[in-house]
Formats: C-alpha cells, sequence, structure tokens
C-alpha cells in the first residue's frame, strides 16, 4: 500500500478591507450629525480622534454641556476653567450652551472674553459658583434669545444690567438667587429690555433684606416672581402687552411694595396670587381678567 504525500493549501482569512467594513463613514453628514446628537455628549466629543471628518462634525454640534460635578481644590477651579476655554476655542456653530459648577466655596470667575466664538448661541444657562464681571458693551450675544442665572454671584449692579442689555434678541430670563450666609455686591436686579417676553425671578434663600428689582420691558407677556424676602419692586414702564402673572411674594416688611407692584399687572388675563398677596389686592381693579387662582 503505498502511501502518498500531499501539500494541503491553509487558505488565510483577508484582511478586512475598511471601505467595505467602515460602512458609517459612507453616511452624509446630516445624519452623521443626528446620530451624534442622540450621544452624550462625552461620548461624541471622543470620536473626534477617529478622522478630521469626524472632528470636523463635532464642531457642528449645536448643543453643549461643560459641567463640573464636585470640586476639592483651586487646581481643579483652574483646570475646569481651561477646560471651558479651550472647548469655547474649538467648538463653533452650537446654538445652545450649558455651563454648570459646584456652588461651593469654590468661585469660578467668567472672563467674558471666553464667549467671542458664541456669536450663533441662542440658550444659555449658567449654574452654581460663577463670578460674573461684564463690562459695558454693546452686543454681547447677538442670537440669544433665552438665558438661566442660577445661584450667580455678582460684583456689582452694573455686570447684571450689562448682560441682559448685551442681547438685543433676549425673550425668555431666569433668574434664581440661593446665597445663604454670603453676600455678594449687588444690591439690585435691573432688567432692562426692549425684547423681553417672558420673566422669571426666585429669590427662595438670601441674607439681603433691601434687595430692589426694576423692570423696563415693555413687551413682557409673562412675569413669575417667588420672593420669601422683603423686596422692593419697580416697573419703569407698564407693560401693555402682559397678559399672565405668577406672583408669590413675602410680605413681612408691609404691604405698600407688593401692592405697588400688582398695581402694574391691571392688564393681566391670567393672574395666580399667594393668600398674602391676594389680602393686598383686595382694593385693586383687574380690567381684564379671566382667570384667578391662588
Amino acid at each position: 500500500m503505498n502511501l502518498h504525500s500531499k501539500e494541503v493549501a491553509i487558505k488565510r482569512p483577508k484582511p478586512p478591507n475598511l471601505d467595505e467594513t467602515d460602512f458609517i463613514s459612507k453616511l452624509h453628514d446630516s445624519l452623521l450629525l443626528q446620530i451624534l446628537y442622540l450621544l452624550p455628549e462625552f461620548d461624541a466629543a471622543r470620536t473626534r480622534i477617529l478622522s478630521n471628518r469626524w472632528k470636523n462634525l463635532c464642531s457642528f454640534l449645536p448643543n453643549l454641556h461643560l459641567v463640573m460635578p464636585f470640586c476639592s481644590n483651586i487646581e481643579q477651579v483652574n483646570k475646569f476653567h481651561d477646560s471651558v476655554n479651550q472647548t469655547l476655542a474649538l467648538r463653533a456653530g452650537f446654538r445652545s450652551l450649558d455651563i454648570r459648577f459646584p456652588n461651593d466655596r469654590f468661585r469660578f470667575t467668567f472672563c467674558w472674553d471666553l464667549f467671542r466664538t458664541c456669536g450663533s448661541l441662542v440658550w444659555l444657562t449658567l449654574r452654581g459658583g460663577f463670578v460674573i464681571t461684564v463690562s459695558d458693551v454693546d452686543v454681547l450675544f447677538p442670537c440669544l434669545k433665552s438665558i438661566s442665572l442660577v445661584s450667580i454671584v455678582y460684583l456689582r449692579d452694573v455686570c447684571f444690567k450689562n448682560l441682559i442689555s448685551g442681547c438685543p434678541v433676549l425673550e425668555e430670563l431666569y433668574v434664581e438667587r440661593q446665597l445663604i450666609g454670603e453676600l455678594d455686591d449687588m444690591e439690585s436686579c435691573m432688567v432692562i429690555s426692549p425684547s423681553l417676553k417672558r420673566l422669571r425671578l426666585s429669590f427662595a434663600l438670601s441674607g439681603r433684606g433691601d434687595f430692589r428689582v426694576v423692570i423696563d420691558a415693555p413687551r413682557l407677556e409673562y412675569l413669575s416672581i417667588m420672593d420669601v424676602m422683603s423686596t422692593r419692586y419697580l416697573l419703569l414702564t407698564e407693560p401693555l402687552s402682559l397678559t399672565e402673572a405668577h406672583l408669590r411674594v413675602s410680605t413681612y416688611d408691609g404691604d405698600e411694595h407688593v401692592a405697588q407692584l400688582v398695581r402694574c399687572l391691571s392688564n393681566v388675563k391670567v393672574l395666580m396670587l399667594n393668600v398674602p398677596t391676594l389680602r393686598v389686592c383686595v382694593c385693586i381693579y383687574f380690567d381684564s381678567l379671566i382667570s384667578l387662582r391662588f
């Protein structure tokens, strides 16, 4: 019996063809942007390392969230500041910006030069231990329509005033002050905006008892105030377009400052009051009121 040796050819698998397997890169930019938009901000940012194309795509994402959950030392504050600076410098064309910093013993001082690339910004949220200082400028955010400021420290009254005045098309403003055992140098809140339509103020916790709010917003349509302080309110121009107001204010320091505010709301159609404010409104007549809640 003769045994004949045979050579057996072993077929090795061919290396993958990247052009065939990387089908996702063949998708249109608009579809890739939709995919990136559904990813968490951190994961979407990591795709920048894939290629120049992905790097360029990330710069067109409409939303930007920069959050520091906790801070234990000043080095972390400086690192976060540098990260915000670099991110804003690299990203262009985003429409929504949300920056959050822990409200503890450290303060994050904002230099508004960081926002030179934010010309397309429409929504802005600043929440936490930020120190705001804004110089007098004609236009800061040319496209900004909505801004939320929560637990912010202002070096001077004019800083807040300049911030709002630097937004020529601003339509919605939310301000919440929570300063427990700590006072900044802000004695009055100057809301001066010819384009503002919705204003929400919340002064839940604060140590200042002589705080003052001045409102000059002739196009205001909606006003909401929640205030446990004895804040004094002054409306420079009566907002004739105001149709809805929600007031939950304190009357600890007398009723006259509350009554003065309510008298400026005589044109509203929907009014919601807390019980102390309702007592002040007994002698005030509302021409257009169709709904009263408390």
